[in-house]
């Protein structure tokens, strides 16, 4: 008798656990900090290289992320740091390990597609910060390129945030006028998302898989 409540409520704390259970990320900052970055960034992600030097997009970027889990709104349980320099390292030595394992690269990529579409839908943006500054050496062009980047964030952001809350959430683009190309970007957010939703997910897809 005594084993089956202490089973019983193990199964309940458990449960409650799971159920309360949040990961949240939080990027305290990512930043470009100049045009020629913001250039190479483009190329090395546009260009079809392999997927090793595509990392090298890194090198141009500044940022600091935190992942944490957390239970019953709030009780922190760990808390992981990384700056661009620790995320490369991570990504490349995964990438080795799955080289050197003879894994299907493509196939793997096509997995962590599938499995994207259906856990962005369960991430909430609580707060975010975006800042860009941009200039060209031509006054109408700064202009336009301000107009239509200050539109497209515009269009986008009702769709990824909760407006109720619209302070939580800011953004600005600022027009550089020096006859120069100038760009400055910084950006910070916070994301959530419930860890059963992830379980969940993650299940489903091995339960195909077999």
């Amino acid at each position: 008798m005594i084993v089956f409540l202490w089973i019983l409520l193990c199964s309940i704390l458990i449960s409650l656990i799971l159920s309360t259970a949040s990961l949240k990320l939080i990027v305290k900052d990512i930043r470009i900090e100049n045009i020629d970055s913001a250039v190479s960034i483009l190329k090395i992600l546009l260009c079809e290289n392999e997927d090793k030097l595509k990392l090298e997009f890194l090198d141009y970027i500044r940022l600091k992320i935190s992942l944490k889990l957390t239970i019953f709104n709030g009780i922190q349980i760990f808390s992981l740091n990384f700056d661009e320099k620790r995320l490369k390292k991570i990504m490349l030595k995964q990438l080795e390990k799955e080289i050197k394992n003879n894994k299907d690269i493509k196939e793997d990529k096509k997995k962590a597609k599938e499995i994207s579409k259906k856990i962005i839908p369960e991430l909430y943006f609580r707060k975010s910060k975006l800042q860009i500054e941009i200039g060209t050496d031509d006054a109408a062009v700064t202009a336009i390129m301000t107009s239509v980047i200050s539109i497209i964030i515009a269009i986008v952001l009702p769709y990824i945030t909760d407006l109720k809350n619209y302070k939580n959430y800011y953004y600005k683009v600022t027009p550089i006028y020096l006859k120069q190309n100038v760009f400055f970007l910084q950006f910070s957010c916070i994301i959530t998302s419930r860890l059963i939703h992830i379980i969940k997910i993650m299940c489903s897809k091995k339960n195909k898989a077999l």
